[in-house]
């Protein structure tokens, strides 16, 4: 049974055009597609790898998040690919939704408890386009002001509407667990997320996009020293007649 898009995705994602109006499913079933195929990704590298550590995995992982989505979702009508200054992969914006995957944990955990892990520069420039938390401290401050938040050129040059969209996912070595996408507030300066939309389920596809598959290469011809011995017919040379005689 297909699951409808919630309001709040059609809103960000569908345009006013008749024909973007199926826009919003086209990139929840991409998430989905694009988070499936970084796990086989990260999977069969970690198999490969044939070593004990599931580092090789966790590298995998994260740059397949990014790079998978950007692939997935690229394709769109209207999709736009953003750089922020000062990180390494393109971030896909559509509609108003500017897409943030990132895994929040390696366990079957409650993703309302998700954490940012590092809040560094370029996040606080995303939670720029976040909503303001309501969560003040005991002086009725807040720790972090999405206003107050200056942004490089890249950023800054985003259409004013554009909203973050989280994609948390619980993923490990073993399988993916549990991905959603919401919105969310930067509570404080340590990652706690307040979601204003309720993270809800993505539904996943029933398969990893196939891969390319490199051809059988057929062996080089070898080397003139490594061919057989051609066989020399040899057979008894006449004697030359003797001058004179």
């Amino acid at each position: 049974m297909d699951v409808p898009v919630s309001d709040w995705a059609s809103k960000l994602f569908n345009g006013e055009e008749e024909s973007l109006q199926g826009r919003a499913l086209q990139v929840r079933d991409g998430l989905g597609q694009a988070l499936v195929d970084m796990q086989e990704n990260a999977r069969s590298s970690q198999q490969d790898a044939e070593v004990s550590s599931t580092q090789v995995h966790g590298v995998a992982r994260y740059r397949g998040a990014f790079e998978r989505v950007s692939s997935e979702l690229k394709t769109i009508e209207g999709a736009e690919l953003v750089k922020p200054n000062g990180f390494q992969f393109d971030l896909v914006r559509i509609g108003n939704g500017l897409i943030y995957p990132f895994c929040f944990s390696k366990q079957n955990s409650n993703v309302k408890n998700a954490r940012i892990q590092n809040v560094w520069s370029v996040i606080r420039e995303l939670f720029a386009f976040a909503p303001t938390s309501e969560q003040a401290d005991l002086f009725g401050n807040y720790a972090f002001d999405p206003s107050a938040v200056e942004l490089r050129p890249r950023l800054a040059a985003l259409p004013e509407g554009t909203r973050l969209v989280l994609v948390p996912f619980a993923c490990n070595a073993a399988g993916l667990l549990k991905p959603y996408w919401g919105v969310a507030a930067l509570a404080d300066e340590s990652g706690t997320l307040e979601w204003t939309v309720d993270p809800e389920p993505l539904p996943l596809a029933d398969s990893p996009t196939p891969r390319l598959t490199i051809p059988k290469q057929v062996a080089s011809h070898p080397g003139f020293d490594q061919g057989e011995e051609p066989i020399v017919p040899l057979a008894p040379r006449e004697a030359e007649p003797k001058s004179g005689s």
